[in-house]
């Protein structure tokens, strides 16, 4: 084969890839991750079921390619453009490091429904759409720790582990935003502006935590029951 023919070739291997990647993504947002088959995906690329099992094994490794192809998760470079100055921001001011991975990655979130879908489908806990955004999440645990030159768990911050907690509750309010989005009497999670009120909050606490630990620091006194008291004489 010449060496045009090679290029044609692979050209033509990719515009068929990105097709199928994109057919996933369309089936997953428009009918949900319950009825992504490689039948639907498919069907929706215009091709034959078995050139996704040549391209892709299966369903997940389908789903594994179009994760790291299609920034499932916010990019490193965008996450910790200084990844020296992160390092030192996680253990001289996690506050601060959990503010910006936080907002960062719910703004993301916000931006990209397939994702919100693969979190509906991990609800369920088995199948191979699981198993496939487990291993997504694994790999990108390691990139991130390193990136770093330290491993992000409680071990190595001791506040990291509830500050992060915060990410799940963001990510309840994304999936409540696709099958109920009314919250809180009256906040419109499906809105920019709904979504804007819950991303002020979360700013919010996460900067009463701050000032709690940083007074807590002064005084030796306990920032948990410092910002019990702050939350108190707020309510009051």
């Amino acid at each position: 084969m010449g060496e045009a023919a090679k290029v044609v070739r692979q050209e033509r291997r990719v515009r068929t890839e990105a097709a199928m990647l994109d057919a996933f993504e369309t089936v997953l947002v428009r009918e949900g991750a319950d009825n992504v088959t490689v039948q639907a995906v498919a069907d929706e690329a215009g091709v034959a079921k078995t050139l996704i099992y040549r391209y892709f094994d299966d369903i997940g490794g389908l789903i594994k390619t179009w994760g790291r192809e299609r920034t499932l998760f916010v990019p490193l470079d965008e996450l910790f453009p200084d990844p020296q100055a992160s390092a030192a921001a996680l253990h001289n001011d996690p506050f601060g490091f959990a503010k910006n991975q936080i907002l960062k990655q719910a703004q993301h979130m916000r931006n990209h429904p397939a994702y919100v879908e693969l979190c509906l489908a991990e609800l369920s806990g088995s199948g191979p759409v699981v198993d496939a955004l487990m291993e997504l999440r694994l790999q990108r645990n390691e990139d991130e720790s390193k990136a770093l030159g330290v491993t992000l768990d409680g071990s190595t911050v001791p506040l990291l582990l509830p500050l992060l907690l915060l990410p799940a509750a963001i990510t309840y309010l994304a999936m409540r935003a696709r099958k109920s989005p009314v919250y809180a009497g009256g906040i419109r999670l499906d809105s920019d502006e709904g979504w804007a009120q819950i991303m002020g909050a979360v700013e919010q606490t996460l900067d009463l935590l701050s000032a709690a630990a940083k007074l807590a620091e002064l005084t030796n006194a306990d920032p948990q029951q410092l910002a019990a008291n702050f939350m108190q004489g707020e309510r009051e």
